[in-house]
């Protein structure tokens, strides 16, 4: 017996192959990207440590894979994570994008993957402290067409803004490592606010020792995002 699809079964099907064609385009620009952040990175560790061991100094700096979608930089001090979201997201409708003549004419070029930039103290990780803190630097978007534009702080507010014209090439790649260091590098650890530090349980105490006890991480002194508002920043999940 040979089933006759309702006029509706139809658009559901196309609706979800449209969607699925769609998100695996996206993926698989997202992982070509961050490919080239892998390469990158690597090229920089290297060229890091081989400046030092010009100058005869004993800094360590190594590159590390964590699995298929993170990766971390260490140089001293600071530890750079690089992660890849393995979901396709796009964006509320008041977003800046959508303004855009570029996704006007094609509002699938809104659905993106994700990237995000973190730093962490490299003493958090060496010593295992789960109360310290790490911040977000940037996150970069990149759509089924190789496009991307970033969000973050200090040049990542302001610059790699221009979806309709930004490629994910090796020359952004480097622009955005290279940028991601500096500010790693430029913003040092402040003394906490002695409130925050003047209780501490004893189940704290005894779980931590020393320094582990007491919650850690650099304050940046900047907003995320001088372009946006709070609701822009709000992505729904597809």
């Amino acid at each position: 017996m040979i089933i006759k699809p309702l006029p509706e079964e139809s658009k559901i099907l196309n609706a979800l192959l449209e969607k699925a064609d769609l998100k695996r385009s996206v993926f698989h620009y997202t992982i070509d990207a961050f490919q080239l952040i892998k390469k990158e990175v690597r090229e920089v560790t290297e060229w890091i440590k081989l400046q030092i061991e010009k100058k005869g100094k004993q800094i360590d700096v190594h590159y590390k894979e964590n699995g298929e979608f993170e990766l971390e930089i260490k140089f001293a001090g600071d530890t750079l994570f690089f992660i890849m979201h393995t979901n396709v997201f796009t964006f509320s409708p008041e977003h800046f994008i959508f303004k855009t003549n570029y996704v006007k004419e094609d509002p699938t070029r809104a659905f993106c993957g994700t990237i995000l930039i973190y730093n962490f103290l490299s003493d958090s990780i060496k010593f295992n402290r789960m109360n310290d803190v790490g911040y977000l630097l940037g996150r970069i978007f990149i759509n089924k067409e190789g496009h991307y534009f970033m969000q973050g702080k200090r040049q990542y507010s302001f610059l790699h803004r221009d979806f309709s014209s930004l490629i994910f090439n090796e020359e952004a790649v480097r622009d955005i490592v290279e940028i991601a260091i500096t500010q790693a590098v430029d913003f040092d650890l402040f003394v906490p606010p002695i409130e925050n530090i003047q209780e501490i349980s004893l189940i704290d105490k005894i779980n931590s020792v020393g320094s582990q006890a007491i919650r850690t991480g650099k304050r940046l002194g900047f907003d995320l995002d001088l372009h946006e508002k709070d609701s822009d920043l709000s992505m729904l999940l597809e």
